[in-house]
């Protein structure tokens, strides 16, 4: 019973450790090509295995940037959490991960560029997304979102309603904002965008302090 315990253990460690290399391999892939860089033969080469034993850890290249995508947003919740325990100035907790959200996709470009070019491709009705791969990237989404609204439910004046209703829209927003500031956009337009993401925050917060 114990042997077969500690076999059990040893083989989900390998496999684990195998699909973090494999990983890894395609996020390099990834910064060196794009989105257009990555198929499963190139990140089999990539990781040095097979083309059969990389399809036996992840079954197709959406699937590894789904992965990928996970990764990314659970270390941001991670981020998020350590701005709302920090104190910093007089600047309101709530709309403090706000900010901090924007700082993390502008401190790690790659990371924000994995971000924008894999979500559309990751939409498309024919991508070949595992249910288990899709329900874990929307679990962590739903965890990051959750954080956001909940810091702003807290600490400012505004319903856990209309927290919700807010972060969604601060979301699209930032999503947008970013689209426009890796095109180069905003710099045609004499914009920064941290400097958007700071009066979108203190908008939000203006907003639900007029309702008290």
């Amino acid at each position: 019973m114990t042997d077969s315990y500690n076999r059990k253990v040893r083989a989900n460690s390998l496999a684990k450790f195998k699909r973090q290399h494999i990983l890894a391999a395609a996020r390099r892939i990834f910064d060196a090509h794009g989105t257009d860089g990555l198929n499963m033969r190139t990140i089999a080469k990539e990781a040095g295995y097979s083309l059969g034993a990389a399809y036996s850890y992840f079954h197709t290249k959406e699937e590894i940037q789904v992965e990928l995508l996970a990764g990314i947003l659970g270390d941001l919740t991670r981020h998020l959490r350590t701005a709302l325990q920090h104190e910093t100035g007089r600047e309101n907790p709530g709309v403090r991960t706000f900010s901090a959200i924007a700082s993390y996709f502008r401190e790690r470009t790659e990371e924000r560029r994995l971000l924008l070019q894999s979500l559309p491709a990751l939409e498309r009705k024919n991508a070949d997304i595992p249910a288990a791969a899709r329900k874990e990237l929307n679990s962590r989404l739903l965890t990051l979102m959750g954080l956001l609204a909940n810091g702003f439910h807290q600490h400012t004046p505004a319903s856990a309603a209309q927290a919700q209703e807010e972060t969604t829209d601060f979301v699209a927003y930032l999503l947008g904002m970013m689209m426009l500031e890796s095109g180069s956009r905003l710099q045609l337009l004499n914009e920064d965008g941290q400097e958007m993401v700071d009066r979108y925050s203190k908008r939000m917060l203006l907003r639900v302090t007029q309702q008290e």
